[in-house]
């Protein structure tokens, strides 16, 4: 991997790790994952979309002793662009950057939503991979009991 390479991977870390320490529930996530928002090996257990409760991303994670399951709760216009959803779905790498502009089409204007503030994108290792945007309403952090 070149050096830019590199320095690309640890911009992308450091801003998926201030972004994760603003939220709600975001704190307790980074204690959980050493501080850094390393999400590599963790696991996309389910995607959720639901238009009248809460739509979630929930992931398996690890600290290398102990498993938890850390549930997104994403909110306002959603949209998923998501490959490969399997019976195991690693990720190697998640990061969270602020979207940039995209286009609305004609048939969404004036709906009353606007579109996510955040992207997430979920890189492969095996299984699913993609992208989200959405907001982040809250994330919560369930210990796995298994």
């Amino acid at each position: 991997m070149s050096a830019s390479s590199l320095d690309d991977v640890e911009g992308k870390l450091n801003e998926t790790t201030a972004l994760l320490g603003s939220m709600p529930g975001g704190a307790d996530l980074l204690a959980r994952l050493g501080g850094v928002a390393d999400f590599h090996d963790a696991e996309i257990v389910s995607l959720t979309l639901d238009r009248s409760g809460a739509s979630t991303l929930v992931l398996k994670v690890t600290d290398g002793t102990r498993q938890a399951f850390a549930s997104l709760v994403l909110k306002q216009w959603i949209d998923v662009n998501l490959s490969g959803f399997s019976h195991q779905n690693v990720i190697n790498r998640l990061t969270i950057r602020r979207r940039e502009e995209c286009r609305i089409e004609p048939w969404e204007v004036g709906v009353g939503m606007q579109p996510g503030e955040f992207e997430l994108t979920l890189e492969p290792c095996f299984g699913a991979h993609g992208t989200i945007r959405a907001n982040i309403e809250r994330i919560e952090l369930l210990d796995d009991e298994t």
